[in-house]
């Protein structure tokens, strides 16, 4: 009798596997008892743990560096003239800034956010009027707000206020 050529055996070989593996699967109890989509965790764990892991922080007062007034992350800006804030790069994860006018005095303000990530997409917005959130990555940003025409009301005369960060 003439000696089994090597392929023949190979594939009785992986043959003898599959069969082996079927069998162990059913005999150490491999069946289709999982929860089927049914998490152990309740709702409310899901968000925690989904907020805890992806939602970024807010950018901290620490991070924040402008050449005009910053006092508890609210901008003085002049009327007419420019204030750049440098976001500082932070930690591996994402952050976020909120830019938004504080007070009535606050009208006129126009600002232009340029990420230092790669690519980055710049924004800009020619009049403020609702709060923006802005996404700032691990190498941090640069921000250019601008006083158009500060009103003269119930804020400071000639100046505009915007807040930065998450609070008032």
């Amino acid at each position: 009798m003439p000696a089994p050529k090597p392929f023949t055996v190979v594939l009785l070989l992986a043959l003898f596997l599959c069969v082996a593996l079927y069998v162990l699967g059913v005999g150490l109890g491999a069946t289709d008892n999982s929860r089927a989509g049914r998490s152990s965790m309740s709702k409310g764990e899901r968000q925690r743990l989904r907020d805890r892991f992806l939602k970024p922080r807010p950018v901290k007062a620490e991070e924040l560096q402008a050449d005009c007034p910053l006092s508890n992350g609210v901008l003085t800006v002049e009327r007419g003239r420019s204030c750049r804030v440098t976001i500082a790069e932070a930690g591996a994860r994402g952050r976020t800034v909120e830019v938004a006018p504080a007070g009535p005095g606050s009208g006129g303000v126009s600002f232009e956010f340029t990420p230092k990530s790669q690519p980055g997409l710049p924004i800009s917005e020619e009049l403020l009027t609702a709060p923006q959130k802005l996404d700032v990555m691990k190498e941090g940003a640069e921000l250019v707000v601008t006083c158009r025409n500060a009103a003269t009301g119930g804020g400071q005369p000639g100046r505009c206020q915007v807040r930065l960060l998450g609070g008032p």
